[in-house]
């Protein structure tokens, strides 16, 4: 995963970066939902898990499969799922 550093305009401002959580179906790897997320370096982290909360935004269960990438690599300019052998982005 390369995660997307999001550029600082601002001196003295924590670094942020941003994450897709890609929540998908291990048989198909059609995509269910992409959750994106911030994070700035030294805040306190959420009582819900990234990962968590992409599984009930896709209304999926506890056990549903969830990849973080490059928010680039879900973009929507053109069909992708995930190769669940892989656990990798691919075209769709």
């Amino acid at each position: 995963m390369n995660p997307n550093p999001i550029s600082q305009s601002t001196p003295g401002v924590p670094a942020a970066r941003e994450t897709a959580h890609v929540v998908y179906d291990a048989a198909t790897g059609a995509i269910l939902h992409v959750h994106h997320s911030v994070t700035f370096e030294g805040a306190a982290a959420h009582r819900e898990s990234h990962h968590d909360r992409a599984r009930r935004h896709a209304g999926a269960g506890p056990d549903a499969p969830v990849i973080d990438v490059d928010p680039a690599e879900v973009n929507h300019r053109r069909p992708v799922r995930v190769d669940p052998a892989t656990r990798t982005i691919v075209p769709g």
